[in-house]
C-alpha cells in the first residue's frame, strides 16, 4: 500500500465524510448535518460561512491525526447560487491541500450542498445553481478562490467551538 497522503471526501444528504489516510494509519470524522444545520438556523448563524468553518477545521483535524503538522495550506473554489449571506447551495472544489510542505493527494473533490437557507428547503431538497445571466446580474452562480492558511491551535471541545463561532458571527 502506498504511503501517499489520502483525503478523502464524501457527502450525501446527511453526513458529510472526511477521511485521511497515510499508509496503513488513517482518521475519520463525520459532520451530522442534520444536527449542524437544525443548530444554525435555531441560533440565527450564517449557515454557509459557519458549515465552511466546521468543514475546514474538521479537515485540519483529521489531517492532524495521522500526519501531525503546524500548517494547513487549502486551496479551494467557493461556488455559491447568490452571495454567500443569502445562498442557498454552495460546493467547495479542492484544488490543493498541503501539511506544511506535504500534498496530499485529493479523492472526491467536491463537496456540494444545496436547500440550505432554510429548513424547508432542505428537507425539500430544492433549489440548484443557476446558469450565468448575460445582464451579470446576481441571478448566477458566483465562484470566488479561497487559499488559507490553517495553523494548528490548541483542541477546543465542541462548546467552546460554538461559543467561538457566535462571538465571531456577532462581530461581523
Amino acid at each position: 500500500m502506498s504511503s501517499e497522503p489520502i483525503l478523502v471526501i464524501k457527502d450525501n444528504d446527511s453526513t458529510i465524510g472526511i477521511r485521511a489516510r497515510v499508509g496503513e494509519e488513517f482518521a475519520e470524522h463525520e459532520i451530522q448535518l442534520n444536527v449542524m444545520l437544525a443548530y444554525y438556523w435555531d441560533n440565527d448563524l450564517p449557515v454557509i460561512e459557519s458549515l465552511i468553518d466546521l468543514f475546514e477545521s474538521v479537515v485540519k483535524r483529521t489531517i492532524n491525526e495521522v500526519l501531525p503538522h503546524e500548517n494547513l495550506l487549502l486551496k479551494y473554489d467557493l461556488i455559491t447560487d447568490d452571495e454567500i449571506g443569502k445562498a442557498s447551495r454552495f460546493e467547495i472544489h479542492l484544488i490543493e491541500v498541503k501539511a506544511d510542505d506535504i500534498s496530499l493527494r485529493l479523492d472526491g473533490k467536491i463537496l456540494a450542498l444545496k436547500g440550505i437557507s432554510s429548513k424547508e428547503e432542505y428537507s425539500q431538497g430544492i433549489l440548484g445553481l443557476k446558469l450565468k445571466k448575460e445582464d451579470d446580474s446576481n441571478d448566477g452562480i458566483i465562484v470566488k478562490s479561497v487559499e488559507k492558511n490553517i495553523p494548528t491551535e490548541k483542541k477546543i471541545s465542541f462548546k467552546e467551538f460554538a461559543r467561538q463561532q457566535r462571538l465571531k458571527n456577532n462581530n461581523q
